[in-house]
């Protein structure tokens, strides 16, 4: 692998290894210049803390994009070799497939604008677009936005307003079933290390039945079962009523059959709770669906338990410490709904 380098271009870019001493850019001119004095990339490599390919990377792009296109083609974010009608199709590209590499998308970035961006430059590109690296949200498949528009206008606004004016009280329920099995989850790691976390094969569950409170995120009833069912549902609605005494009660719920089963509906028939039903496949309506998420990322999914009886007590125990994470939960659990929509637009 050779580099010949011109009297003036030497002398630019040694003058840009001193200025940019102190970032990235130094790396991409000093490879240059040291390949230009004859040195291997494996020394190159060991020298500067690189593995071999980033030095042949380097090395490809100078003699393919020459001096002024590769300082400006290896800058952070660079965009400069696409038109804003290549980056709006770039844009779109990303929107209507999901790439989980940036390799497939290089590909496809050259062959639609004949422009070839390394993977680190083609990275840089993508968040300077507005674009991250996450995981994807799962949304159920027969999701109807419409259907959803107007449960929220016609049904649940008017009631959280009726709530709010203090003539009623509106709850958000729903079961869960944390697993004693650690996940993997994301955490702030230092580069180049593992972080392990522990785990264990087991698949013992605590089955939950829990109610929210819409206007007071701290506030929530919780009923632990063997089973989820109508008999423990009941055992839910008799807390609610006995927290409310004399307001009318609507609890807000999913079409699980134990909240329609006939024998609780005709417990209720004489009694101030009102069960409302969400619109099928509206997990994204339930309130408590985000507590259940703050459950995991607080209890479950940070910390190992080796025993069933210790993940137990710290599921439980969140429910005692709820005040502890009062601002946390008064910003997650706002009123504010928005609405999946997975029917075909055409």
């Amino acid at each position: 692998m050779q580099v010949s380098l011109t009297d003036p271009e030497r002398q630019r870019l040694r003058a840009l290894q001193k200025q940019r001493r102190d970032d990235e850019g130094y790396v991409k001119v000093t490879v240059v210049l040291l390949l230009d004095k004859g040195r291997s990339a494996g020394s190159i490599a060991d020298d500067l803390g690189l593995d071999d390919g980033t030095v042949y990377r380097y090395a490809e792009a100078f003699a393919r994009l020459g001096l002024e296109k590769y300082l400006a083609h290896e800058q952070r974010g660079y965009w400069g070799l696409l038109t804003s009608t290549q980056l709006a199709g770039l844009c779109q590209e990303l929107r209507r497939t999901l790439y989980t590499d940036c390799r497939p998308l290089q590909a496809w970035l050259t062959q639609a604008t004949g422009v070839r961006y390394s993977v680190s430059g083609l990275t840089d590109l993508l968040h300077r677009l507005g674009f991250v690296y996450k995981l994807t949200t799962p949304m159920p498949c027969e999701a109807d936005a419409d259907a959803q528009a107007a449960f929220l206008a016609n049904r649940l606004q008017p009631l959280l307003e009726r709530a709010a004016a203090g003539d009623a009280v509106v709850y958000f329920a729903d079961a869960a079933h944390p697993t004693h099995n650690t996940r993997c989850t994301r955490a702030w790691t230092e580069k180049g290390a593992q972080r392990p976390l522990p785990t264990v094969s087991g698949r013992e569950r605590v089955n939950l039945n829990a109610a929210l409170n819409a206007h007071c995120p701290t506030q929530v009833y919780v009923h632990e079962t063997a089973c989820v069912n109508a008999q423990s549902t009941k055992a839910l609605y008799e807390q609610l009523l006995a927290a409310h005494p004399s307001q009318p009660i609507y609890v807000v719920c999913d079409n699980a059959r134990y909240y329609k089963n006939q024998e609780l509906t005709q417990w209720l028939a004489d009694k101030p709770l009102v069960q409302v039903f969400l619109p099928p496949y509206s997990p994204n309506l339930n309130l408590i669906e985000r507590l259940w998420k703050f459950l995991r990322q607080k209890i479950i999914n940070a910390t190992f338990y080796r025993t069933k009886g210790h993940f137990r007590q710290a599921v439980l125990g969140f429910f005692s410490r709820l005040n502890e994470f009062g601002q946390e939960l008064a910003s997650l659990l706002t009123l504010n709904f928005h609405l999946l929509d997975s029917q075909p637009t055409s």
